[in-house]
């Protein structure tokens, strides 16, 4: 564990928290999708890229044969060489995993992850920092967002870090929650309505307003009919952050960056070119992080960059 201290401090990580093992609900240790994973400093932002607890060569979540057991992902972790394990999420699983990050206040979770806590009610645990927690539980999410500031829902295309840090008030191991997780899902995200908007009569379109004789579609549809799409399935892995879009063997971008790029001018598509839309649209998204609304030059932040280098590309 020195090894990987001295690693943490050298590019300026926070130490994580040690794995507890012993801890970390038995359903969990007989699936065998375990990663391993490392801090890395990628576009500026601290990442948790994962591993193969087989090989130690870098891995996705796209690549089954890659991954491991729970025995594999803890003899890779006892080499000293990694800063953790994480079990991948796939549909087949079942599970659901919600990840609330920094949410504790002096010590103490914050009412709204208390109350998340409390709803869920299955097996939960602390993050590698310290700063925020992981509710594993069994259900399905009933829809296609996954973000909505630090809140995060994942079923597939995902691997989700363990620390066996378990809070004592919550149950020991996975718990079967359909109608909690349904409930919290359409909570956390409730239905958009469509912006009513005034006719720009002004001589000109106005930026980020869709054209008059277009009708603005609630967001709910515009996901459906771009899931429904030829291309749907590719749509579907930029909406939902596949980390493999951009990490391991055979990944079609070079950074995430690049794939934020492709899903926003998926979204400018499907939203006849809106921009208030194709914003909230991918706060919802997978790809979402904090890196969006950080200022790059003035006051313009990196997602507005983004949008508006993706609305000139869309009108060569």
């Amino acid at each position: 564990m020195e090894r990987v201290r001295r690693m943490n401090e050298q590019i300026g990580v926070p130490e994580p928290l040690p794995v507890h093992f012993e801890n970390i609900p038995k359903r969990l240790q007989e699936i065998s999708q375990w990663v391993i994973w490392k801090y890395a400093i990628v576009d500026g932002e601290v990442k948790k890229p994962p591993f193969s607890p087989k090989t130690g060569k870098p891995t996705s979540v796209r690549q089954p044969s890659t991954w491991g057991s729970f025995l594999d992902a803890r003899k890779a972790y006892e080499t000293g060489r990694f800063a953790g394990v994480g079990i991948v999420l796939t549909q087949e699983m079942g599970l659901v995993g919600i990840d609330i990050d920094h949410c504790y206040a002096i010590g103490n979770l914050t009412d709204e992850a208390q109350q998340i806590v409390r709803a869920v009610n299955s097996y939960t645990e602390r993050s590698p920092s310290g700063s925020g927690i992981r509710i594993m539980a069994e259900g399905k999410l009933p829809g296609v967002y996954r973000r909505r500031g630090s809140i995060e829902m994942y079923e597939d295309m995902r691997y989700l870090t363990l620390t066996g840090h378990a809070l004592p008030t919550t149950p020991q191991d996975v718990q079967p929650r359909y109608r909690e997780i349904y409930g919290l899902y359409h909570r956390i995200f409730p239905k958009e309505t469509p912006i009513h908007r005034k006719e720009n009569t002004g001589g000109g379109e106005s930026r980020g307003v869709a054209k008059p004789s277009q009708r603005l579609l609630p967001d709910e549809v515009v996901l459906q009919k771009a899931l429904s799409a030829q291309n749907g399935a590719t749509f579907a892995r930029y909406y939902k952050g596949d980390p493999s879009l951009w990490e391991g063997a055979g990944a079609e971008r070079d950074s995430q960056s690049a794939a934020d790029f492709t899903l926003v001018l998926l979204l400018l598509y499907w939203t006849n070119g809106d921009i208030v839309q194709v914003d909230r649209l991918f706060r919802h998204s997978g790809l979402m992080r904090p890196k969006w609304d950080r200022p790059i030059k003035g006051s313009e932040t990196y997602g507005e960059r983004v949008i508006h280098d993706a609305l000139r590309k869309g009108k060569r």
